[in-house]
């Protein structure tokens, strides 16, 4: 069995990583720490969008040393082991920070992804490939050239693509329990949920 997964907020957990780049920026309050999704509506409501792209920017790419394994990630990735199941990382990120500091976001993401023992040219492991693709759409097209039938991934858009494989198994991973029910994909708020919800499904 072929899984596709996502990496931004799905392997990888920024945790506080925006707030931080935020307040490094000067550009947020340093009375509470926010969510990436509330630090994007604010200054996306205050007419501040640029600066909302220079926190993503530093976060991609500098920050990105700071961040974690997505917590279960690594059992997940032992069970596809044991299984015989093969990983491939499929992500759409820009190749370089868009505005204020310039960072290579693809480097960046391959040096994480050997640092933490997960996918590298001396790594042996169940991740077969990565690849970080500059459009949505060519994200859609490697999920399915590579034959997922398995794909995950923490946006429901990618999931309901209308270029996305109609075989494939669609599994929102929701980590914040916020996304809305749909019959269109399967909704898990864990990486353990996400192994027993396959091993029950797809044995």
């Amino acid at each position: 069995m072929i899984i596709g997964i996502d990496f931004d907020n799905t392997i990888i957990d920024y945790n506080n990583l925006f707030y931080e780049a935020g307040l490094s920026l000067g550009v947020l309050p340093d009375h509470a720490e926010c969510t990436k999704k509330e630090i994007r509506e604010y200054l996306i409501g205050i007419g501040r969008e640029e600066d909302w792209t220079r926190i993503q920017g530093l976060v991609y790419g500098d920050f990105i040393r700071k961040a974690h394994v997505m917590e279960g990630f690594s059992s997940f990735s032992d069970l596809c082991a044991e299984k015989g199941w093969k990983i491939f990382i499929i992500s759409h990120k820009t190749s370089d920070s868009i505005t204020g500091e310039r960072f290579d976001l693809h480097t960046s993401a391959f040096n994480w992804l050997e640092q933490n023992g997960i996918y590298g040219p001396d790594i042996r492991g169940v991740v077969a490939g990565a690849f970080f693709e500059t459009t949505r759409s060519a994200k859609i097209c490697r999920i399915n050239q590579l034959g997922c039938d398995i794909m995950i991934d923490d946006l429901a858009e990618v999931l309901l693509h209308p270029d996305l494989s109609e075989d494939i198994v669609k599994i929102l991973y929701d980590s914040q329990g916020t996304s809305t029910p749909d019959p269109r994909y399967r909704t898990a708020g864990s990486w353990d949920q996400i192994g027993e919800m396959i091993v029950r499904h797809h044995g």
